[in-house]
């Protein structure tokens, strides 16, 4: 008796809805379904509208019903079709919702508004029919209206938390950006861990610069005076985001004193703003770690940082040579402090290899980069990837001393080490090509360039390629040329600047027709300027403009060189734009055109 009453009660209280749903007998609403779903909307209409007749208390098709209507633009039917339904339950919200939506889609704007209205007057203290009805306006961009309604929402129900992020988002996509920040503050006020969550949904919007602006005034205003880690931290990642490293620099100060971090965040500061190749930014926040200090476990990678912007700081472009040396001579100093106070550390090591470095490429010793490098190889253990790094640095060396036999030695190894990164291997790869082409062994060199060049995702690729065509393309047709250009090329890398250039264009006077000309006056060029030979260096370049303007590819390198050495070399701001400006106008689709108007911009003081 018992299980025959549960059995009614059950039954009882599925019928209703068994009964919704599509009857499976019945192959019209799988029909109208497919009419549907292919476009023949017109067809679905008319079989959901038999199929309603059939059942008035089936969702399914009221609801296939209706938006087949909405689709034929049949208003007046819709709204017929919903004010139906409506007059059997007057609180159905959902059915006010759509109706309202209906006549909206029917130019009857005041009429939708009443029925929006009404759904909302049901409860006005339910949230979800809020949501509802902000659906609907959102729906039909109506994105103001749904503002000012999740406003009253928080208004009728004293709840000013309600809402926040769809206000957020739909403030930014009606481009009031501080409005969206200060949601997005409140949020974060609450959510304080999830500012990823926050960077990346405000992405769209401060990926430009006009945005980013906005974004920086709005979270300004959202902070005020306080000093919330959460809301700071995501200021100092749009001033970031804007380049403006001082900025984010004083934030970081305040994260790092607001949360008593001992110069933590100061130090996370300076590591990204030296990935992003701000140094003097970066140099001041290392400086100010050491000060402080940071903690221990930070402290040699404090030092380290700092000497490694001042060894940056010194090969920077518009650096004068005075400048470019005395920060280079303080960096050595530096390196050699991290070795004297951090004896034994990884840091002490790495400091070792970046003297090396210096001494090679700032100060010419080479027989003092060669300890240094030689110093390092002593303190790792074999076969470790660092120590073919080395051993590739070292290569460059014996290779700029003349040791070319040894030279390849190093590089031999490296190729051939099994434990050495590819793309160690790749560069030992290149290098040995380097030698071979400067010993005039083309076929040997072409051998090993042609593995590099086959694969263009290999770091190296590009170089490999480009000395492979160049040896390709001149190896015949110009074999003595090529050769005297290989040895120009490897005294060059000697530092015989002088001796280098002259050979170069003695190439060029005896092989006007030789399709390495161009080349070599740009090659010679390049060696005139790193001797110092400035206007011998722009009259090389003229000399290519001039007399092979028909047949060199390379005139916007030399129109961009003659610029940089006015721009760097004389500090001449009208003379480097003119030569920029040339560039731009013979050679509009050069790759060089935007680093020349970034160039011009600079050189008249306009921001970006």
């Amino acid at each position: 008796m018992y299980n025959r009453y549960v059995l009614f009660l059950l039954a009882l209280f599925l019928s209703p809805i068994l009964l919704s749903q599509p009857r499976g007998d019945d192959p019209r609403i799988r029909l109208a379904q497919s009419y549907e779903k292919g476009g023949r909307i017109e067809e679905a209409a008319a079989l959901y509208a038999e199929l309603y007749r059939s059942d008035s208390t089936n969702i399914v098709y009221f609801d296939g019903l209706r938006r087949m209507y909405v689709q034929l633009k049949r208003y007046d039917d819709a709204i017929a079709l919903l004010k139906g339904k409506l007059s059997g339950s007057r609180d159905d919200v959902m059915i006010r919702v759509q109706l309202g939506s209906v006549l909206y889609k029917a130019g009857r704007d005041r009429e939708a508004q009443q029925e929006w209205d009404q759904a909302i007057a049901v409860d006005p203290l339910n949230p979800g029919y809020y949501r509802a009805v902000a659906g609907a306006l959102t729906e039909n961009r109506l994105l103001e209206q749904t503002v000012e309604l999740y406003r009253r929402a928080r208004t009728a129900t004293g709840n000013n938390e309600l809402f926040t992020l769809e206000l957020a988002q739909l403030l930014g996509s009606t481009m009031n950006y501080r409005g969206a920040m200060a949601e997005y503050a409140s949020w974060l006020r609450k959510n304080p861990t999830q500012l990823s969550f926050v960077q990346q949904k405000i992405s769209p919007f401060t990926s430009r610069h006009e945005g980013r602006r906005e974004a920086i005034a709005g979270m300004q205003e959202a902070i005020g005076g306080g000093e919330e880690p959460a809301l700071l931290e995501l200021l100092a990642w749009l001033y970031l985001e804007d380049k403006d490293y001082a900025a984010a620099y004083d934030v970081c100060r305040v994260i790092d004193r607001a949360s008593a971090e001992r110069g933590s965040r100061i130090y996370a500061f300076a590591e990204q703003a030296f990935r992003e190749k701000a140094y003097a930014a970066a140099s001041e926040a290392y400086l100010e770690a050491i000060r402080i200090p940071v903690p221990a476990t930070r402290v040699a990678g404090a030092y380290y940082g700092y000497a490694n912007c001042l060894k940056e700081l010194s090969s920077a472009a518009d650096s004068s040579d005075e400048t470019s040396s005395a920060k280079a001579t303080e960096a050595m100093e530096r390196f050699e402090e991290i070795i004297s106070k951090f004896p034994g550390t990884e840091y002490a090591v790495r400091a070792r290899f970046q003297i090396g470095l210096l001494q090679y490429e700032r100060f010419h010793d080479l027989d003092g980069s060669l300890a240094s490098f030689a110093a390092v190889e002593r303190e790792l253990p074999e076969s470790n990837t660092v120590s073919y790094a080395v051993s590739l640095m070292m290569g460059e060396v014996l290779t700029m001393r003349g040791d070319s036999a040894e030279a390849a030695q190093r590089f031999r190894v490296v190729m051939n080490a099994p434990g050495a990164l590819p793309d160690q291997q790749d560069e030992a790869t290149f290098r040995l090509a380097e030698l071979a082409y400067f010993r005039g062994e083309v076929q040997t060199a072409t051998d090993l360039l042609g593995s590099l060049a086959l694969d263009l995702q290999l770091d190296y690729a590009n170089d490999a390629l480009r000395l492979l065509t160049f040896l390709r393309e001149n190896s015949k047709a110009s074999g003595e040329a090529l050769n005297r250009f290989a040895r120009a090329d490897y005294l060059g890398r000697q530092r015989h600047y002088a001796e280098a250039a002259q050979i170069l264009l003695d190439v060029v006077d005896k092989n006007p027709r030789a399709l390495l000309v161009d080349d070599a006056l740009l090659l010679a060029g390049k060696l005139q300027t790193d001797n110092g030979d400035y206007r011998q260096a722009i009259g090389t370049y003229q000399k290519l403009i001039k007399e092979f303007p028909e047949t060199s590819i390379a005139l916007d390198r030399a129109w961009f060189a003659i610029g940089e050495i006015h721009q760097f070399r004389f500090h001449d701001a009208n003379a480097a734009t003119e030569a920029y400006q040339s560039l731009l106008s013979a050679f509009p689709n050069s790759l060089l055109t935007e680093q020349a108007r970034k160039r011009i911009r600079d050189l008249r003081g306009e921001s970006m």
